[in-house]
């Protein structure tokens, strides 16, 4: 057998989501609520849900429900729920976890459909947990029943005046109304966000802890959040996911129409191992979720408090159109600082054109720098600041404000706000920071209503400012393919691939697509040396193939320049001698880049395409990006592009750029071949060599589930 010689299509989304508004609405807006537990005693977790919902002023009706019958306060009580009134669309549990089940079937029967589960003791706890929590989703899938929870705080909505939380109001705050949406794994991560946000005063719509997450969780409340217009922004804290795939495709129509911010628990070993007996789930591998983040859009963070920033300043005013940024302060250190921060974050620092630098220095103290970033030094007044503002803004040279002032001195304090907004450009980005108490707090409540985020740090402001350029920047961004059109396009497979397999294996079946490979031929003896001489020339490679062979290089199996028929003999000898009758000759290509292309199915998210330098040390070089299937052109693209690899196709130090549509269409027809053939576990293709008009495959490498 002689193999070689020389000789997809784009994922689509849709904005389509699911009916998650009509059935998690009785979540947000119930008209009338069941507590399930709530008793007279001191500390009662069901009390303090309603002592909560009283105290935010919720509007509809609500009813205890415990064995003694004692009404709380205003709140009626009923003994069982078979003597519920009409109108509960509701019910919260807060009993203990072996009793939960058993109000599914009495809840039905009364017409209510939703319950909250805030009680704990199931899958986080062990065994007996697991069991009873698998018992509850039985009972509440064959009675038509939707859960959130168990072990969770459940939700929150300002509108409405709803929380099933069983927190103290005089320790945590609730936000007023506002435009953001938040969905978290942890309730104490959701106390916490919502405490923050409304110690800053940044509104929120609605929240949702989902805890151990049977039924309702991260993507049925993206998809409520994605829908409501009242939802300017939505903030995720994640640890693991519930179904890979859906949370794929739902962050990605999601993040087309609204910013999503997530951070993400348990990324490290030991964090990912405080994950599951947080929440008895698995979280998955990192570099995976980073990916999903890259694809999807979503904006990933690296803590809680970058988070709560993010919520903030996303939701108050617009992002950048560009990454200029006009840096306006009354310290000069602080310019520095705050110029470092942002050139980091690949902002542009633009110097004032020396035209308006020359005129503002007739009309201000000439010891002020205007160059940008501007410095007023502590002599700067209010009216001064606004002035230099507003001269350099006229420029139209830059696309966003930074402007931090320090506390101490009296010319510039909290009376600016009214007067920057009237020279400020409708539509602006301004971020500002602010220090000191008698600084913060001042500005912080000036701006509160007008859409300006005011931070306690240069710092913290500077990071808000590189976020919203670096949103605006990608979604103004057109992504140019190449000079060369990606029209190349490799045969569908005409049947499945034989098995055991092997490299020559896959060769043949990559040459059948009109994918190039080296010209190869077996030497099972000698005499089929001259047969691959005539046949393929030199110089030759012989190589060792087998099954299960996977690390050539390591057995000696691999030998190259191979250019006379002493050393062919010689070496062939010797690998024949390591696996008789597992020597092939094959074509040996000119030098070219090396690149790797594989592929493993994610346990969590599926089919996941591995790009990257390729060769024998691609583990020490890992230059490699991933990205999930479906995948459109773009994405692919810019996965290349991200890579040191990626530099090098489009041309470096003169040289010409590589054949980046041979690559293009290879990858296609790959993650074509991978959602087509649900037998394959993994592939490695390292290397693929690349050339200015070609691509070659030199070695490959699958794996088979060869069940059925």
């Amino acid at each position: 057998m002689i193999i070689g010689g020389n000789m997809i299509e784009t994922a689509t989304m849709t904005t389509h989501f699911s009916s998650a508004g009509t059935i998690l609405e009785p979540f947000f807006a119930p008209k009338g609520v069941a507590v399930i537990g709530a008793g007279v005693k001191r500390g009662n977790q069901g009390k303090r849900i309603l002592d909560s919902l009283v105290a935010q002023g919720f509007t509809g009706q609500l009813i205890a429900v415990h064995p003694d019958g004692k009404s709380l306060g205003s709140c009626q009580a009923v003994r069982s729920i078979p003597e519920l009134p009409q109108g509960i669309d509701l019910a919260i549990a807060a009993i203990s976890a072996e009793r939960v089940e058993a109000l599914i079937k009495p809840l039905a029967d009364q017409g209510v459909q939703h319950l909250i589960v805030v009680s704990g003791g199931f899958s986080e706890s062990g065994p007996e947990g697991e069991r009873l929590q698998k018992n509850l989703k039985d009972t509440a899938e064959k009675h038509n029943v939707r859960i959130i929870g168990p072990n969770c705080m459940g939700t929150f909505s300002s509108k409405n005046k709803f929380n099933s939380f069983f927190l103290s109001a005089a320790d945590v705050r609730l936000p007023e109304s506002g435009s953001t949406a938040v969905i978290s794994q942890s309730g104490a991560f959701l106390s916490a966000i919502l405490d923050q946000l409304a110690s800053r005063g940044v509104g929120v719509h609605r929240a949702i802890n989902f805890g151990n997450r049977i039924d309702i969780g991260e993507c049925e409340a993206l998809e409520e959040f994605a829908t409501d217009p009242e939802v300017k922004v939505i903030g995720i804290y994640l640890e693991s996911v519930q179904n890979g795939k859906r949370f794929f495709e739902v962050v990605r129509r999601t993040a087309a129409i609204k910013p999503v911010v997530i951070y993400k628990g348990g990324k490290g070993e030991k964090g990912n191992r405080a994950t599951q007996a947080h929440s008895a789930s698995l979280a998955g591998e990192y570099p995976v979720f980073q990916a999903v983040c890259r694809q999807t859009g979503m904006i990933e963070v690296n803590g809680l408090n970058d988070l709560i920033n993010a919520l903030q300043v996303l939701q108050s005013g617009p992002v950048a159109r560009g990454n200029r940024v006009l840096i306006v302060s009354n310290g000069g250190g602080m310019g520095v600082l705050l110029t470092d921060l942002l050139e980091k974050g690949n902002c542009d620092v633009v110097e004032t054109p020396l035209q308006v630098q020359d005129e503002l220095k007739t009309i201000l103290p000439g010891f002020y720098s205007f160059r940008n970033p501007v410095d007023l030094t502590g002599s700067g007044t209010n009216d001064q600041c606004i002035l230099a503002i507003e001269k350099i803004l006229e420029t139209g040279l830059y696309d966003c404000l930074l402007l931090v002032v320090l506390g101490g001195a009296e010319g510039i304090n909290a009376d600016i706000a009214k007067r920057l907004l009237d020279i400020l450009p409708h539509d602006f980005p301004v971020v500002l920071g602010a220090y000191g108490k008698n600084m913060f707090l001042p500005v912080s409540k000036a701006f509160a209503d007008e859409d300006i985020s005011v931070f306690p740090t240069g710092e913290e402001a500077a990071w808000a400012v590189n976020l919203i350029t670096r949103l605006g920047a990608r979604i103004n961004k057109k992504t140019v393919m190449s000079r060369k059109k990606v029209s190349q396009s490799f045969l569908p497979r005409r049947e499945q691939i034989s098995t055991p397999v092997d490299e020559m294996i896959i060769k043949s079946f990559l040459h059948e697509s009109s994918i190039r490979v080296p010209t190869s031929c077996p030497v099972n003896k000698p005499e089929d040396l001259d047969l691959a001489v005539d046949v393929i020339g030199y110089p030759l490679v012989l190589k060792l193939v087998a099954p299960d062979l996977q690390h050539k290089t390591e057995l000696h199996g691999v030998e190259l320049d191979l250019n006379d028929k002493k050393d062919l003999e010689r070496n062939w000898k010797l690998m024949n001698q390591i696996r008789p009758g597992c020597v092939w000759a094959e074509e040996q290509m000119p030098p070219g880049l090396d690149l790797m292309v594989g592929m493993t199915r994610d346990k969590i998210f599926g089919p996941l395409i591995l790009f990257g330098t390729g060769g024998s040390y691609v583990e020490v070089y890992k230059d490699i990006e991933r990205f999930l299937l479906p995948a459109t052109d773009e994405e692919i693209l810019a996965v290349i592009l991200r890579t040191y690899a990626g530099q090098i196709i489009q041309g470096v130090r003169g040289k010409p750029p590589l054949d980046l549509a041979s690559l293009m269409a290879f990858i296609k027809w790959m993650a074509k071949w991978v959602e087509e053939e649900t037998r394959l576990v993994s592939l490695d293709f390292n290397p693929v060599r690349l050339y200015t008009d070609s691509m070659v495959v030199l070695d490959a490498k699958a794996k088979l589930n060869l069940l059925p």
